[in-house]
């Protein structure tokens, strides 16, 4: 019987391709359309959406199509939404508005893992595409928190990234 996969992905708008960005842990496509978050990592994505002050739509996949929708930030946690998470997530960079849980099946076999027992996984999808117009100063990632996942934020704004950046300095995003 095959596994029911759901994930959880972030949309982060017309990223640029940047090698830089993979060091902060993500994992993007070579076109830089979505990327894939680490399980090391996923709970500081976690608390950053719930710092940000935007509401972050979600979207659940289960084997390729949208299950179930919900939000998050502005307080609001975005871990569990999905229900039975898989310990990883995605991130949309781009403003396509195709059916992005057909990028599920491209999740190298082997990578999902379940907290629960049915084997059942959930990936939620958080959009996050205004990043790119909303954070243009290095003093709104303060408000914005999640933008420091953002590649065209991190690698553009002034003052945003590296071990001087205000990432690392407030969110311990030190890359």
């Amino acid at each position: 019987m095959p596994v029911a996969m759901k994930l959880a992905v972030i949309s982060l708008v017309f990223c640029c391709h940047v090698a830089g960005q993979h060091g902060l842990g993500v994992d993007y496509a070579k076109d830089d359309s979505y990327g894939y978050v680490p399980p090391k990592l996923v709970p500081t994505l976690h608390s950053l959406e719930q710092k940000t002050e935007k509401k972050i739509s979600v979207t659940c996949c289960d084997k390729k199509r949208a299950v179930s929708k919900g939000q998050c930030g502005k307080g609001i946690k975005c871990k569990g939404i999905c229900e039975n998470e898989t310990d990883y997530a995605l991130i949309i960079t781009s403003n396509s508005t195709k059916n992005w849980c057909d990028i599920t099946s491209d999740i190298p076999s082997g990578t999902a893992t379940s907290h629960g027992s049915h084997g059942i996984f959930n990936i939620p999808l958080n959009f996050i595409n205004w990043c790119r117009w909303s954070v243009t100063h290095s003093s709104q990632i303060s408000t914005y928190p999640v933008c420091c996942l953002h590649p065209y934020v991190y690698n553009n704004v002034e003052g945003v990234a590296g071990t001087t950046g205000v990432c690392c300095a407030e969110f311990g995003l030190c890359f």
